[in-house]
C-alpha cells in the first residue's frame, strides 16, 4: 500500500502499455478467525491515501468486493489482461491456498502472474546457511526503488463488482466491532505516516531504543512504531534499512561524544529488523505452523483450556493488574510492547493452562499491527513447544515490580485500581481490591504443572530426532561466523536478546 520502493508496481509500469491497481476486499479474508476491524481500519487508512496518490500521477485505485478467483476472472471477460504483478507474501493458511488458486486461474487464463521479493524472506528455501547472503544482496546492496513520476492506466467499468470507492471499514467485518477500540488514538497508517514516524525515529527518539523498549510506559514512544507500517506495507523493510544504515554511517564518522551511543541503537534496531524476517521465514518453510506444532513431539502437550479463563483473559479480568492492563491496552490501541506481548501468552499457556492454538487467533484480532509469520511464530516460542529456545516464563508480578512500579501503566488501563497504593496493587493476590475481581487461579501452580510436561517431553526419546531437524531447519544462523560450517546453535530466549524485542 505505497508507491516508494513498490518493485511490483515499477515493473508492471515498465513492462506494460497500462496497468490498474486493484485491492480485493475478500470476505474469507475479513471475516477469517484471525481479522478484526481494527485490521479492516488500517486498510481503509493506507488505501484511501494510496488512491489520492495513484491520483495524483494519473492512475487509479480500483477496489472489488468477492473472493480474488471469481474478480479476476470478471475483470478479463471485462477487459482482458495479460500479466499480474503483486509482492510475495507470508500469510495464513487462508491466504495461502488463495495464492494457489490465483496461480492455477493464472496459469489456465494464458496470463503472467509476476510476485516480486520485499523483504530477506525466501521463498522455497532449502539451506538456510544461504540466507545471509541473500538478505545482504536484497536490503543492503541496493537502494530503494523511488515512486513512479507518473502512471498509464486504463478505465475499467464500474459495476456491483469493481469500483473506485472503498466500503466503510465498519461494515465489512461480520463481528461486532469491539467497543473497546479507540479509534482516534490509534496510529495512522499511510505511506506519508510511515516516512514521517522512520524519519522521528532515526533522527530522535532511537537514542533511547534499547533503554526503553522493555516498560509499557515508555515503549510507545521509544520504540521505533514501524511494526503496524511494515505489516500493511506503507513502507518497505528495505527502506527501514537502507534509512538506519544511512544514520548509522553519519554516527560512525562523527566525532561526537554521543557518536558510540546512537551507532549501538541504531544497530540494536537494524538487528530486530532482521529477526523480523527470521521468524516470518518460519512459517514460509513451515506453511502448517497455523495449525500444527513446528516440532511435532509437543502434540502430545495437555492443557485445561477452560473457557471462563480464556475469557477473563480475553477481557482483561483475570484479577492479575498487569496482565489485564496489557489486554486492556491492545484492544485499545492495537499497540504493546514485545515484553508484555511475551508475557501475555506465556501467561496464557503456562498460568491459565490454554493451548497456544487457543489464544492464538484472539491475539492476532488486538494486533494492530498483526503479520502472520511473527505472530504464529512466536506464539509457539513463548508457549514453549518449539523445543530448541530455551523456556523462559515471564512471571506477571515480577514484571510489575521491574517494568510498572509505580503502576502508572495499570491505572491508566484500569480505572477500578486508580484509587490503590502501587504497594497495594503488587499486594494483589494476598488482599482484595475493591471492585476488581481476585485471581483467576493458581498461575504459579499451573506454570509448574506445564513447565513439567514440557520439561519431560524434551528430555525424552522421541523428542531428539524432531528438535534436531526443527534446529537445523529454522534455528538462527545470524551468530555463526562461518555460515556454511559452523553448526547452528540454540537460540537462547533471553530478555534482552534480539528474537525478544518484537515488535519493533
Amino acid at each position: 500500500m505505497r508507491l516508494a520502493d513498490n518493485e511490483a508496481l515499477t515493473a508492471a509500469l515498465q513492462q506494460h502499455d497500462s496497468v490498474i491497481a486493484l485491492f480485493v476486499c475478500e470476505p474469507s479474508v475479513y471475516n477469517a478467525q484471525d481479522t478484526s476491524a481494527m485490521h479492516v481500519f488500517a486498510w481503509w487508512q493506507a488505501l484511501r491515501e494510496l488512491q489520492s496518490a495513484l491520483r495524483a500521477i494519473g492512475g487509479e485505485l480500483y477496489f472489488a468486493k468477492g473472493e480474488v478467483v471469481p474478480v479476476l476472472q470478471h475483470l478479463h471477460e471485462q477487459t482482458p489482461f495479460d500479466a499480474i504483478y503483486s509482492h510475495q507474501e507470508t500469510g495464513n493458511a487462508l491466504t495461502f491456498e488463495r495464492d494457489k488458486n490465483v496461480k492455477r486461474w493464472a496459469e489456465s487464463a494464458l496470463v503472467q502472474w509476476h510476485e516480486k521479493t520485499q523483504n530477506g524472506v525466501v521463498r522455497g528455501l532449502e539451506d538456510r546457511d544461504l540466507r545471509s547472503d541473500i538478505i545482504q544482496c536484497r536490503l543492503f546492496s541496493t537502494e530503494p526503488v523511488p515512486a513512479p513520476a507518473s502512471m498509464r492506466t486504463f478505465t475499467v467499468s464500474c459495476d456491483d463488482i469493481v469500483s473506485t470507492t472503498w466500503h466503510d471499514y465498519a461494515s465489512l467485518c461480520s463481528q461486532p466491532v469491539d467497543e473497546c477500540i479507540r479509534f482516534n488514538q490509534m496510529q495512522r497508517v499511510g505511506e506519508v505516516d510511515a516516512q514521517r514516524e522512520l524519519t522521528h525515529f532515526l533522527d530522535e527518539r532511537v537514542s533511547d531504543y534499547s533503554r526503553g523498549i522493555s516498560s509499557p510506559n515508555t515503549a510507545f514512544q521509544t520504540g521505533s512504531r514501524l511494526s503496524v507500517h511494515l505489516a500493511w506495507g506503507t513502507i518497505s523493510t528495505r527502506t527501514v534499512f537502507y534509512e538506519s544504515q544511512l544514520r548509522i554511517g553519519y554516527w560512525q564518522s562523527s566525532a561526537s561524544p554521543d557518536a558510540g551511543y546512537w551507532t549501538k541503537n541504531l544497530q540494536a534496531f537494524q538487528s530486530r529488523l532482521h529477526w523480523r524476517d527470521h521468524f516470518t521465514q518460519r512459517l514460509e518453510s513451515a506453511s502448517y505452523m497455523e495449525h500444527r506444532a513446528l516440532n511435532p513431539v509437543f502434540e502430545q502437550m495437555a492443557y485445561e483450556d477452560e473457557h471462563a479463563l480464556l475469557q477473563a483473559w480475553v477481557d482483561g479480568k483475570t484479577g492479575i493488574p498487569l496482565i489485564d492492563a496489557c489486554m486492556r491496552c491492545l484492544r485499545a490501541t492495537g499497540f504493546l510492547n514485545f515484553r508484555m506481548r511475551a508475557m501475555l501468552v506465556t501467561t496464557a499457556c503456562f498460568g491459565l493452562r490454554l493451548s497456544w492454538r487457543t489464544v492464538q487467533y484472539p491475539l492476532a484480532r488486538v494486533f494492530y499491527d498483526y503479520e502472520p509469520g511473527i505472530h504464529f511464530s512466536q506464539i509457539q516460542m513463548q508457549a514453549g513447544i518449539v523445543g530448541i529456545n530455551t523456556m523462559r516464563v515471564y512471571s506477571p508480578h515480577k514484571q510489575l515490580l521491574d517494568q510498572d512500579p509505580n503502576c502508572e501503566f495499570i491505572k491508566r488501563w484500569i480505572p477500578e485500581l486508580a484509587e490503590f497504593s502501587s504497594e497495594t496493587i503488587a499486594n494483589y493476590n494476598h488482599v482484595p481490591l475493591g471492585d476488581y475481581p481476585a485471581p483467576v487461579d493458581d498461575i504459579v501452580v499451573n506454570s509448574a504443572d506445564i513447565k513439567a510436561q514440557i520439561s519431560k517431553i524434551k528430555k525424552s526419546e522421541e523428542a531428539v530426532e524432531p528438535t534436531a531437524e526443527v534446529l537445523a531447519k529454522h534455528g538462527s544462523r545470524l551468530h555463526a561466523t562461518n555460515r556454511r560450517k559452523k553448526k547452528p546453535r540454540p537460540e537462547h530466549q533471553d530478555a534482552d536478546s534480539p528474537q525478544m524485542n518484537l515488535p519493533l
